[in-house]
């Protein structure tokens, strides 16, 4: 009966392990829900494990067509997409797929919107064209961290929960069993 006992206690605590680590978004350029108003050139998703290479993105304008996206990149943790010229002003939604470290394949989406204020061209004069050009200062724009809700920790425990109840389903049924040998 001890047998019985430990070898689900281990059971128990073998499937719990494995449920809990899964993969998720962690930081995204552009992040979920940022207003830009600057050009976009890439997008730049961090999740917080390892990603297979097989792993992609996608990303779509308010009408739902798909954006081309150039030299999608993998390395590690870190997926990088370029676009071949710079996002038009509008709302944008992004799904990305991936294989995570463990396995499992997960995806996600979110929405960022670009909104760019329209820059009249300057009427060049001969006064203008005598004057000296001075450089601008470039800025540069580094990825803002944001966390971004991961739909699979709530599917982990979900599914963790599910095997518990299982595990305690089948060993009430067999101590029942048992009980039920004794009697007779």
């Amino acid at each position: 009966m001890k047998r019985i006992i430990g070898a689900i206690l281990i059971l128990l605590f073998t499937f719990t392990t494995n449920v809990s680590a899964h993969t998720g978004l962690t930081i995204s350029s552009p992040a979920d829900g940022e207003y830009i108003t600057e050009d976009v050139y890439e997008i730049v998703l961090e999740f917080n494990s390892k990603i297979e290479s097989t792993s992609t993105v996608k990303v779509f304008d308010e009408s739902k067509e798909e954006i081309i996206i150039s030299n999608t990149q993998v390395s590690d943790n870190v997926m990088t997409g370029g676009f071949m010229s710079p996002l038009d002003n509008g709302a944008y939604t992004v799904e990305w797929k991936i294989i995570g470290a463990d396995g499992h394949p997960i995806q996600g989406t979110y929405s960022f919107m670009v909104s760019q204020d329209e820059l009249e061209e300057p009427v060049v004069t001969e006064e203008n064209q005598e004057t000296s050009v001075v450089p601008k200062e470039e800025s540069i724009e580094e990825p803002v961290e944001q966390s971004i809700e991961d739909s699979s920790k709530i599917a982990s425990n979900d599914v963790l929960v599910l095997i518990l109840v299982i595990l305690f389903t089948i060993a009430g049924g067999f101590f029942g069993w048992i009980l039920g040998r004794r009697q007779k």
